[in-house]
């Protein structure tokens, strides 16, 4: 984020101070910056300086919070919009979603906006057993979305590449939700980790699914054919 600070303002820091700050390498703050981890800026002279506010914030034993999703208009909708946009905008597409016929278009569709919204739910919750609950209740929906994928004959690998495509989008909008509010970059850092996790969660929930259905019409077409 560029600023008009001047460069020996103590509020921003040089690369080599930032490192020293923090313990952690130079690509390392530079990584951090170019994703607008930490607020940075250039001088005249061509030397990025990084705001000491949001290096201080990465370091640990500082309290972590953020104000819920929710009641920042994050909602489920929402969200679900702009990773929508941004599958739009991808110029790989899924032609068997086509030739889905409506009521099952709209089961997956349905689907999907339950794991979106049990997966913000979650997100917000603070208590462990609160959360843990609306995750079982996320991975219950993938476990069908899951199942549904094998029903229609889509194999294990197209099956996680549907997961795939909906977790980037998902992240990057939380990501740029996460700017537009401002966060620290402990609030950020700490949103995407919960969010990752959850998501490597409800893909294995996903391919569980799948694999249950699969190997139940295994069996039954192997009984129909003995």
């Amino acid at each position: 984020m560029a600023s008009t600070a001047g460069a020996k303002d103590p509020e921003w820091v040089s690369l080599t101070e930032a490192c020293r700050l923090l313990g952690v390498s130079p690509s390392t703050v530079r990584r951090w910056g170019d994703s607008g981890m930490v607020r940075t800026f250039l001088t005249p002279g061509g030397h990025r300086r990084f705001a000491r506010g949001g290096l201080e914030a990465m370091l640990p034993g500082r309290p972590t919070s953020r104000p819920p999703l929710t009641d920042l208009g994050e909602t489920p909708g929402r969200l679900a919009r702009g990773y929508r946009r941004s599958r739009e905008d991808t110029p790989l597409r899924m032609p068997w979603v086509s030739e889905l016929d409506d009521d099952k278009r709209e089961r997956f569709r349905g689907y999907g906006r339950g794991i979106v919204t049990a997966l913000v739910s979650a997100l917000d919750a603070e208590d462990p057993a609160r959360r843990a609950e609306l995750l079982r209740s996320a991975e219950d929906s993938c476990a069908q979305y899951g199942r549904l994928a094998a029903a229609e004959s889509l194999g294990a690998s197209m099956t996680a590449d549907i997961f795939l495509r909906f977790r980037r989008p998902f992240l990057d909008e939380l990501a740029a939700m996460a700017r537009r509010r401002e966060f620290d970059a402990t609030g950020t850092t700490t949103l995407i980790a919960e969010a990752n996790a959850a998501l490597d969660s409800l893909l294995l929930a996903t391919l569980r699914g799948w694999e249950a259905a699969a190997l139940g019409g295994a069996r039954r077409a192997k009984r129909a054919a003995s």
